[in-house]
């Protein structure tokens, strides 16, 4: 344990830990080493009756787990947003780790680890567009810091819950058909379903109809005609996480509130919110600030470690409806612990983008989020002009969906052959893109239908047009391998 005694043995631990860390995230490959679960009992093993020596176990450590870890931060990851990879950011978890400030209280569990993450709320309010004002206690903060957008968006769907009907906090649901939520079709993110339950409100999801990813206006008004006094949340998708579509926001927000004023308007922004931080790209989440609640995920987005997420409430005195009042949680001015719903103790973990904001600045961020928008519109462009891919969706923030083949082949021909192009990358660990199932929108290939694209989403700011001409290449050689070999490859390929 740590003590004056071993102080100079523990830097130079503490350093080499940095030391590997920092050579593991700038290594080239996505993966270096495929793992195969069936070793999994060398990690999953009885507890130890005796210990080791700390070099004992971190050599431990880096063969039989960090060999195998995936890299976010390398150039040629590709599938998902952000790669984790300020130095400032890092720094900041490093602190947050080793300082030990536990966020359920401030006057002596966070003293200033409380006023710096109202800051951080307060500049994201700022990028959104929600207004802020003198803050002299935690019911003017507005937002509340989670581990992920699925804690934001399940805390937004209570407040939804109570927003709806007054006091299901004390007296229950007894009609959960009545707490209905409304979402866009065959995009939408699995927390806001899962949250519903978890909440008591039962499945009652009603889905509309999309076109272009994007929810269908039309469709939208007839529902809420029909069921608006059952609607408790309307949601929409600032950058789904498949397409990274921004829905029609201002228009979504004005039918729903002709059709009833008080249904709750949610947005999931949770990639999207970023656009905020561009003058070139903001004009795209134009009418976010008038919904009453935002989810923002600055893991996704802002080049910070995993994770921190943010839920931002336009009216901060609506916490007050699912407050947590005790003993334990001192009743001070600045508790967060009284707004938190699901969370006690809570580490420091809004400190990263502290240290990142200040770093950086808007003007520094806002160039980060131009650049992998730029990204994507080269890759789009590049890949509309090769006869041998086809591109399913419009770049909306830096998200681009293609299959390999041609639009006139079978489409579960197609759906085969981009699912083994997919696990072929898996395996080899040079580049990551993503897979999923979606409903093809656009009718690209054929309206509706299930298909299974690859898809590009990259936030490293290492990322070049370069890296992306030799994805291209890549994933062409990948697919004409697979072509000659008749389909055949080894899951692990490294």
């Amino acid at each position: 344990m740590l003590c004056n005694e071993n102080k100079e043995f523990t830097r130079e631990f503490l350093k080499k830990v940095v030391d590997i860390c920092i050579d593991f995230k700038l290594q080239e490959e996505v993966n270096t080493k495929c793992f195969d679960v069936n070793e999994r009992y060398k990690i999953i093993h009885d507890i130890p009756i005796e210990g080791s020596d700390i070099e004992s176990v971190l050599e431990d450590f880096k063969k039989n787990v960090l060999t195998y870890c995936t890299n976010f931060a390398s150039k040629n990851f590709m599938g998902f947003p952000d790669s984790g990879n300020s130095i400032a950011a890092m720094g900041g978890a490093i602190f947050a780790e080793l300082l030990q400030q536990n966020l359920i209280n401030q006057s002596f569990c966070g003293p200033t680890a409380t006023f710096t993450e109202i800051a951080v709320i307060k500049w994201l309010r700022e990028i959104v567009g929600y207004k802020t004002s003198k803050i002299n206690s935690i019911w003017d903060v507005g937002g509340i810091i989670t581990p992920g957008g699925t804690a934001s968006n399940s805390i937004a769907m209570m407040l939804a819950r109570e927003n709806h009907v007054k006091g299901t906090m004390e007296r229950g649901i007894t009609s959960p058909e009545k707490f209905k939520i409304v979402v866009p079709k065959g995009i939408g993110h699995y927390s806001i379903k899962s949250s519903q339950m978890w909440l008591g409100c039962g499945n009652n999801i009603i889905e509309v109809p999309i076109n272009n990813f994007k929810m269908d206006l039309s469709a939208l008004k007839e529902i809420l005609k029909e069921n608006k006094d059952d609607i408790m949340s309307v949601i929409v998708y600032v950058g789904d996480s498949r397409t990274m579509t921004i829905d029609n926001l201002e228009e979504v927000y004005y039918i729903t509130k002709e059709v009833k004023e008080d249904i709750w308007l949610h947005a999931d922004a949770c990639h999207g919110f970023s656009l905020g931080l561009s003058d070139k790209l903001k004009h795209k989440i134009k009418g976010i600030e008038n919904y009453d609640s935002i989810s923002t995920d600055p893991h996704k987005v802002l080049c910070c470690p995993y994770v921190i997420s943010t839920l931002l409430v336009k009216e901060p005195q609506k916490v007050k409806t699912i407050a947590s009042l005790s003993d334990l949680i001192m009743q001070e001015e600045f508790a967060f612990g009284q707004i938190t719903p699901f969370l006690g103790s809570r580490n420091w973990s809004s400190l990263k983008l502290w240290f990142l904001i200040n770093n950086l600045g808007k003007k520094g961020l806002g160039e980060i989020i131009e650049k992998r928008h730029h990204l994507a519109l080269y890759l789009y462009s590049k890949l509309s002009e090769m006869e041998e891919f086809i591109v399913l969706n419009d770049v909306g923030i830096n998200s681009v969906m293609f299959m390999y083949g041609n639009k006139n082949d079978d489409i579960d021909y197609l759906n085969s052959f981009n699912r083994k192009i997919y696990k072929r990358i898996l395996s080899e660990g040079k580049y990551h893109l993503h897979q999923f199932s979606i409903a093809d929108s656009n009718g690209i290939i054929n309206k509706n239908k299930i298909v299974y694209p690859l898809r590009y989403m990259c936030g490293n700011f290492n990322t070049t047009e370069k890296d992306i001409d030799n994805l291209v290449k890549y994933v062409k050689s990948v697919a004409l391998s697979i072509k000659t070999r008749g389909g055949e490859f080894y899951e692990c390929a490294m």
